[in-house]
């Protein structure tokens, strides 16, 4: 990874850790409130409702990686584990969301002329990737509500922590101005496309339809 020098993004040697983290703290914390509104886990039909926003907005995100991202930006699936939980609390697979783009973020697609996809698979394995961190914390809380009985093949996944190691080093490094662009705003583009799906299930949740009926 290029180094950032002088009249590089941010001017610093600040790394690209810091600034992705910097560039969707607004977007991370609203997605953990959205998150939590449209799903939880203090019951098992609230956990079941979590596994399946996640295998809905999982799902494009895994497949625009395997489709685009050089092969060491490629995160391990989820989606099967996921499919394995829901499956062993007897809940139905929901269909996936809308394809991911990651141009699509809430602010203006300024950055769209220095766009390149092995930048934007970056930020967009930081992003799944350092959700494993997460993860791990809401694992225990659901081993303690659910008494150990549910499923946590995808909150426990090794694979994904073994893979957000790994991206460590490399993103712990200065990153050169246009691969920090590209990276963060593909990062914006997967809290927004997460943000999205939770939207559409606080919406359903509240139709004689919905995931909660």
């Amino acid at each position: 990874m290029a180094p950032v020098r002088d009249g590089a993004f941010g001017g610093s040697d600040a790394s690209l850790r810091a600034h992705l983290r910097a560039a969707t703290v607004a977007a991370h914390d609203l997605l953990d409130h959205a998150m939590q509104d449209a799903s939880g886990w203090q019951t098992r039909a609230d956990y079941a409702r979590f596994l399946a926003l996640q295998y809905a907005a999982r799902a494009p995100l895994e497949a625009w990686l395997a489709a685009n991202a050089p092969a060491d930006l490629v995160p391990p699936a989820q989606t099967p584990l996921l499919e394995r939980d829901l499956a062993a609390l007897n809940a139905p697979l929901p269909a996936s969301s809308p394809p991911f783009d990651p141009m699509q973020t809430p602010s203006s697609p300024a950055l769209e002329a220095v766009f390149h996809v092995k930048h934007a698979a970056l930020g967009a394995a930081w992003v799944l990737a350092g959700s494993a961190l997460g993860n791990r914390a809401i694992a225990k809380q659901v081993a303690r509500t659910g008494g150990g009985a549910w499923p946590v093949a995808f909150l426990g996944d090794d694979a994904m922590m073994g893979f957000w190691q790994s991206l460590r080093t490399r993103i712990e490094q200065p990153a050169a101005r246009g691969e920090a662009e590209g990276a963060a705003q593909a990062a914006e583009a997967v809290f927004a496309h997460f943000l999205r799906v939770a939207e559409v299930a606080q919406v359903s949740e509240k139709t004689p339809e919905g995931i909660g009926a």
